[in-house]
């Protein structure tokens, strides 16, 4: 399969050579007054349930922090971010053709992709390429796939972050397990979500799977509620079955949407929820993220939510590293930053590390809370620790 994918790429490379297009110049046109443009390739799903509740809302996420940055200097040239968004839908087709056309007809030399990575990394690899990725299995990661990063928290840090606060904080859970999705993050986060518990002395009592287009729960819910433990990893729609069916324990989400309430049957059913991710609300919030979430709501009608503060987030760290490196061109020596300087961001610094767990230390390490749903939209921080902590944290969990 990666070799049928690599001769696709060089066929496309080739006849985007023959057509005249340009596949170099990351750092993109100078403009008349002087600011030229570094060209970022972002490939989300911008149709269908994925792309309202996805892709929009990272585009959306992008298009702030891009605004809020402006312009910025690297080795006395100033720039400007030129976002390219392209639909990555949400498998490897996807992301396959996503990468292909972002690197080959649009020339760019940093992709990030949400969905379909797998698929895109062959191309992005081949073609030196950094691709920073959204939800990856450890073995898609090391030292021979030098250009590929996870670039949001890792589902081993989040895990692990969850389960010393249910491990200090909730002594009555006793029984953790999970209700998500069948794609590969889903499966991810299952791993980690059964090493983090167990590593703490929870029991992990099973899980359960449904397609990304299941619109009816009650089946795989039923399943669920019959397994009836304490903690159970579920978005909302799984939620609102399980207590029609009276399960009465906590649930827990890796993201916190508004309309969770709606999904679950009504706010009751929510009560003491559990996002793990971190979110852009609730107490001590830095000011530039408040005043980043009010533009946001100003514009697009809806509350600052986890999937495009990711990308806000992600945007900031980026527009450092470029400026640390110096270049916006030479890829080796912007990974060779990624893999060495802490980067600045609204949330404080964040680094790539973890090379006790991936081999190569391509993983995004950052701050982690976890919040508390107490009431309708009302979420409340509960559990926080910084990057350092947070890096300390999980190697003693899954460094093992």
């Amino acid at each position: 399969m990666k070799r049928w994918l690599l001769v696709v790429a060089n066929v496309v490379l080739c006849l985007a050579l023959v057509a005249g297009v340009a596949c170099g110049g990351g750092g993109g046109d100078e403009k008349e007054d002087g600011v030229k443009e570094v060209k970022l390739g972002v490939a989300v799903p911008l149709g269908g349930i994925y792309g309202k509740f996805i892709g929009i809302p990272s585009k959306q996420g992008f298009e702030v922090a891009a605004d809020y940055i402006g312009e910025f200097t690297v080795d006395g040239q100033t720039y400007k971010w030129n976002l390219i968004f392209e639909e990555g839908g949400i498998d490897s087709a996807g992301g396959m053709a996503s990468a292909t056309k972002l690197i080959y007809e649009d020339g760019v030399k940093l992709i990030t992709q949400v969905y379909g990575s797998e698929a895109a990394q062959p191309i992005c690899e081949e073609s030196g390429v950094i691709l920073i990725t959204t939800g990856i299995p450890l073995e898609a990661l090391g030292p021979d796939k030098p250009h590929t990063f996870l670039g949001m928290m890792s589902g081993e840090e989040s895990a692990a972050t969850l389960m010393k606060y249910i491990s200090e904080e909730r002594p009555e859970i006793k029984t953790v397990a999970g209700l998500l999705e069948d794609t590969t993050t889903g499966h991810v986060l299952v791993d980690t979500l059964k090493t983090a518990t167990e590593y703490y002395g929870l029991d992990w009592v099973g899980s359960e799977w449904y397609s990304p287009d299941t619109a009816e729960f009650y089946p795989v819910a039923t399943k669920m509620a019959d397994k009836d433990p304490d903690l159970c990893s579920t978005d909302a729609r799984g939620v609102g079955p399980m207590r029609e069916m009276g399960w009465e324990g906590t649930s827990f989400f890796g993201v916190y949407f508004p309309y969770f309430g709606d999904q679950a049957g009504g706010w009751d059913n929510l009560e003491g929820h559990l996002s793990y991710y971190p979110e852009p609300l609730g107490e001590d919030l830095p000011q530039l993220v408040k005043e980043m979430a009010a533009e946001y709501e100003q514009r697009y009608g809806e509350q600052l939510s986890m999937m495009p503060f990711t990308y806000i987030i992600q945007l900031y760290y980026l527009t450092d590293a470029l400026q640390k490196a110096g270049t916006v061109d030479d890829v080796d020596q912007i990974i060779a930053t990624l893999e060495s300087e802490t980067l600045d961001t609204p949330i404080g610094p964040v680094k790539f590390g973890f090379e006790e767990l991936d081999g190569v230390g391509h993983m995004l390490i950052m701050p982690s809370w976890v919040g508390e749903i107490t009431g309708v939209n009302e979420y409340h921080r509960v559990f926080y620790v910084s990057t350092d902590e947070a890096e300390t944290l999980t190697v003693e969990v899954f460094g093992q």
